[in-house]
C-alpha cells in the first residue's frame, strides 16, 4: 500500500489554508458553483491539488515571480503617468457614474404596502366562488354536502374551504399585480 500526499492550495495566493466554505462565507451547499474558500485571501472556487511538496514549491515560486512582474508593471506605469488618467480609467469612471445616476432615478416606494384592496377583492371573489359552487351542488338531485346531520362538521368544512380559497385568491391577485407593476416599470 502506497500512501500519496496531496496538498490543496489556493490558486490565487498559494495558501494551504483553503477548505469547504460555510454559510458565513456566503456558500450555500448544493446551490453554489464553488465549494472551497481560502481563509487568507477570500478566494472562492476550486483549489489546486499537488501530489508532492516539490510541485507545490514550484507553484509558489512561479506565483511569486508572476506577482513581482505585475507589481513591476504597475510601478512603471505609475512612474510614466503619475497624474494622467488613461482613457480606459476615464471611461470606466464615467460608466460607474452613469450607472449610479440610473439607480438614483429608479422609483422607490418607502411607504409600507397596504393590501386592503387586494384582500377585499379576494373576499368578494371567494364569496362569488362559494355561491356558484354550493348553489349548483344544492340544486343537484343527489347532493352529498348535507348528508351528515352534524352541523359542526358542515360549518368546519365550509369555513376551512372558504379560508383556503380566500388565501388562494389573495395570493393570485398580489402575484398578478406584482408582475403587472414590474412590466409597467420596465416600459417606462
Amino acid at each position: 500500500m502506497v500512501w500519496t500526499m496531496e496538498i490543496t492550495a489556493c490558486p490565487n495566493c498559494g495558501s494551504k489554508n483553503i477548505g469547504i466554505g460555510t454559510l458565513g462565507d456566503g456558500i450555500i451547499f448544493g446551490l453554489s458553483s464553488w465549494k472551497e474558500v481560502c481563509r487568507d485571501c477570500g478566494y472562492q472556487g476550486s483549489s489546486l491539488l499537488f501530489e508532492s511538496e516539490s510541485e507545490y514549491t514550484k507553484f509558489l515560486e512561479a506565483l511569486s515571480h508572476q506577482k513581482k512582474q505585475i507589481q513591476a508593471r504597475t510601478e512603471e506605469s505609475s512612474e510614466k503617468n503619475p497624474k494622467q488618467e488613461t482613457d480606459e480609467q476615464i471611461k470606466e469612471k464615467k460608466e460607474i457614474l452613469d450607472f449610479l445616476d440610473e439607480t438614483d432615478k429608479t422609483p422607490r416606494s418607502s411607504e409600507k404596502r397596504n393590501y386592503i384592496f387586494e384582500f377585499i377583492l379576494a373576499v368578494a371573489l371567494s364569496i362569488v366562488f362559494f355561491i356558484i359552487l354550493f348553489g349548483s351542488k344544492y340544486l343537484q338531485v343527489n347532493n352529498g354536502i348535507f348528508s351528515q346531520n352534524d352541523l359542526f362538521t358542515i360549518l368546519l368544512y365550509l369555513l376551512g374551504s372558504f379560508v383556503g380559497v380566500l388565501i388562494f385568491f389573495f395570493l393570485i391577485i398580489v402575484f398578478v399585480e406584482t408582475i403587472y407593476r414590474s412590466i409597467c416599470i420596465k416600459k417606462k
